[in-house]
């Protein structure tokens, strides 16, 4: 008797185990909708709209992949919307660029904590800093940043963490600027420093390779000043390989300073702000109380879309570098990495914040 339940145990298990069952194909004839949390045509948009078109492969059951962009509040609405009117069964994910600078104060306006997500995976990119060369008195090399003064920093809510990383910087190198924000999305930003509404801003990969790079640097209209680099090994900020042609804000500061390093505690709050969003820039999560096999699915699928050369050449021929990902768990270790930031940081960084509203 013990014997036939042991070999029906195994059939169950072995079956289980085989793509064409019940239990791989919960996604045969589905529909997913993929939400991201900014606007069209963006840097969060290009970078997911790849993604969707490949993924769907790697999902046992092979669904269709839609997008559906919920922009606005720095990215707040799009993720209150997966965690508050999604419903949690596996049918519907986001792909955002998350704030963990909210997550970390915990403002009004986030509804649904990033950490209570079902988190999938992820996408680590670097920031690059770019500004207009027609600034006064003339921007021809990153270091003439150091000359200008009163020029416009554009940027998105100001509570944002792409928007405070980028006050902190100018900040500490003692630069005078006015810090512009409210920007629906960076697409909106870029736009603007077009129309030099604005001298400076900031981008993700996608972004700067996929867009200000070819037409905006290309034609002479802007400059890269220095990339936000992902954290290395031991407390280290080495420049990212998919930008290795720019320096770093720390070896940018270094250069205008006389070597000297940045500290203190604006500089801790730099980094407590942009080590996480930079080590997992783009997030893919599912609502709260996803079912877990629509989890494990998922990850998997992203673990393997990761894998894939038609992927990979698609993904390098927009962005022009090789996708650098980020597995569920690392993530959750990135995110849960936000409460050793000291109090001291927290408080500075929800003051600094503050007062860039009042501006």
């Amino acid at each position: 008797m013990v014997r036939k339940m042991l070999i029906a145990l195994g059939i169950v298990a072995f079956v289980a185990a085989i793509p064409g069952s019940t239990h791989a194909q919960m996604y045969k004839g589905k529909t997913i909708t993929m939400i991201i949390n900014y606007p069209a045509g963006g840097p969060t948009d290009i970078e997911g709209r790849i993604i969707a078109q490949h993924l769907p492969a790697h999902i046992p059951g092979k669904p269709t992949i839609i997008v559906k962009n919920i922009g606005g509040a720095g990215g707040m609405i799009g993720s209150n919307f997966l965690g508050e009117v999604a419903r949690p069964d596996g049918e519907t994910m986001g792909f955002f660029t998350w704030n963990p600078i909210a997550e970390l104060l915990g403002f009004p306006g986030m509804r649904v904590r990033f950490s209570d997500f079902a988190l999938l995976g992820g996408v680590q990119n670097p920031v690059v800093v770019y500004m207009r060369k027609d600034t006064p008195p003339g921007i021809t090399v990153a270091t003439d940043i150091m000359r200008a003064s009163e020029f416009k920093a554009l940027s998105l809510d100001a509570h944002n963490t792409n928007t405070i990383q980028q006050a902190l910087a100018l900040q500490l190198l003692g630069v005078k600027f006015r810090a512009v924000t409210g920007y629906r999305g960076l697409k909106e930003v870029e736009t603007a420093i077009l129309q030099n509404e604005g001298q400076l801003a900031n981008s993700s990969l996608p972004g700067w390779r996929a867009s200000i790079e070819p037409t905006m640097a290309k034609h002479g209209i802007v400059i890269p000043l220095w990339q936000v680099a992902p954290p290395g090994k031991g407390g280290t900020y080495p420049r990212s390989p998919v930008v290795p042609e720019l320096p770093t804000f720390e070896e940018f500061f270094a250069s205008v300073k006389g070597g000297q390093k940045p500290s203190g505690v604006a500089y801790e709050a730099l980094r407590a702000a942009v080590d996480a969003q930079t080590a997992v820039f783009r997030t893919f999560f599912m609502p709260p109380k996803a079912p877990q096999e629509a989890v494990s699915t998922m990850r998997a699928a992203i673990v393997a879309l990761w894998k894939d050369p038609q992927f990979i050449r698609d993904y390098s021929k927009v962005v022009r570098s090789d996708p650098v990902l980020v597995s569920g768990n690392d993530g959750e270790e990135v995110m849960a990495g936000l409460a050793k930031v000291k109090p001291e940081v927290k408080t500075y960084l929800k003051e600094f914040g503050d007062r860039l509203v009042k501006k």
